[in-house]
């Protein structure tokens, strides 16, 4: 067996090593909805204490502004200039007005949901008697 060929195969096992069962799969499955659950009901609690909500928009700016910058001239010299370039997509975060009652639903949602997710035994991840593995 040649050096390629053993470092294929043992790369091969150890990808294969490190494959999950169902039961791991579906446990991270849902450990990364809780941590994206509990993300959302952050902001929406966020939302509700400021009385208003964020949202980015992306604004692209076709206008000529100028630009400073610095470049390294002959003799390995540094140097500073400015130039002319134009903006491009920009982020822009601006206040939204919220409903308060409908935040508040959607809080009370969320709780309820990442309570399910929080619960001892996730009931997707409960093996049934006589399911397919």
């Amino acid at each position: 067996m040649t050096r390629t060929t053993l470092a294929i195969a043992c790369a091969a096992l150890a990808g294969l090593a490190s494959c999950d069962t169902p039961a791991e799969r579906c446990e991270a499955r849902v450990e990364a909805e809780q941590r994206h659950v509990s993300r959302l009901l952050e902001e929406v609690e966020a939302n509700i204490a400021r009385g208003y909500a964020w949202e980015d928009t992306v604004v692209n700016e076709t206008g000529f502004r100028f630009c400073a910058g610095g470049f390294r001239g002959g003799y390995n010299r540094l140097g500073l200039g400015y130039s002319g370039c134009y903006g491009g997509p920009d982020t822009v975060r601006k206040r939204v007005p919220i409903d308060p009652v409908a935040e508040m639903r959607k809080r009370d949602a969320l709780q309820q949901r990442l309570a399910a997710l929080t619960s001892d035994a996730p009931p997707q991840c409960v093996a049934r008697p006589g399911a397919a593995r």
